[in-house]
């Protein structure tokens, strides 16, 4: 999952954006933990182009509502790896309610 994460980061690929939101509808079986890193490579691979940033976020901000704990986890990170150049209004609203 990191390998693919860092092999398409800032490509763009929608296909690998919907690959990690697949992995991320999984439900674990215990002793996995591949959701939080899907959840980091779907923040890398859409980071390069504003339209896909903000449709991230906005897929982002369901997977906080409805994913699962580890998925809720590694959300803030992926929301920060998103805007870390330049700086949104909401997004900065969304970490400081999960701080």
């Amino acid at each position: 999952m990191i390998l693919h994460s860092c092999a398409y980061a800032g490509t763009g690929n929608v296909l690998k954006v919907q690959h990690f939101l697949g992995q991320c509808g999984q439900h674990l079986v215990k002793g996995e933990s591949f959701q939080g890193p899907a959840v980091l490579g779907i923040a890398m691979v859409a980071m390069s182009e504003e339209l896909g940033i903000e449709m991230t976020i906005r897929s982002l901000e369901h997977l906080l509502q409805y994913g699962d704990q580890n998925i809720r986890r590694a959300v803030p990170l992926a929301l920060g790896l998103l805007c870390i150049s330049n700086p949104k209004v909401n997004v900065m609203d969304t970490l400081s309610r999960l701080s």
